[in-house]
């Protein structure tokens, strides 16, 4: 009986191919973080980065049970040298977790650029418009090897 549970996992890991695990992605020493408001371009060497939108934002607000911690999504425009390069979407995990596949906004030849935070949390008690929203942007550099 183990054999054959192992043929199936062997069958079905081969079926999938290569799985990938997600690393979080942590500030370091060598990181800069910078807030940027919405609607707000933020400078990092010949990048800008701005904070286009906010487009959906289902975060648990802080003083509700809820079945799951939500995420915002928030769109921003990356510009190189003032000219635009393109959008990207990143998903804010309500958790705090952040992981290359939602949180890379753009990938230079040096460094990479996360988006990290999004403030104010919801509190459920009252409505966010966005004119108040922040978004926390990580510029990481690349680790030479």
């Amino acid at each position: 009986m183990k054999s054959i549970i192992y043929l199936v996992v062997f069958c079905f890991s081969c079926l999938f191919g290569k799985i990938e695990a997600q690393t979080q992605i942590v500030k370091d020493s060598m990181s800069i973080a910078k807030v940027v408001g919405l609607q707000e371009k933020v400078d990092y060497k010949n990048f800008q980065v701005k904070f286009k939108k906010v487009i959906a934002d289902s975060r648990c607000p802080k003083h509700v049970m809820c079945v799951r911690a939500g995420e915002a999504d928030v769109l921003v425009s990356i510009y190189k040298n003032e000219n635009f390069v393109g959008d990207k979407k990143i998903r804010i995990d309500a958790s705090g977790y952040v992981m290359e596949s939602n949180n890379l906004a753009f990938d230079a030849k040096d460094f990479k650029i996360y988006g990290f935070a999004l403030t104010p949390y919801p509190t459920g008690t009252d409505d966010t418009t966005n004119a108040n929203y922040e978004l926390e942007l990580v510029f990481k550099p690349k680790v030479l090897k």
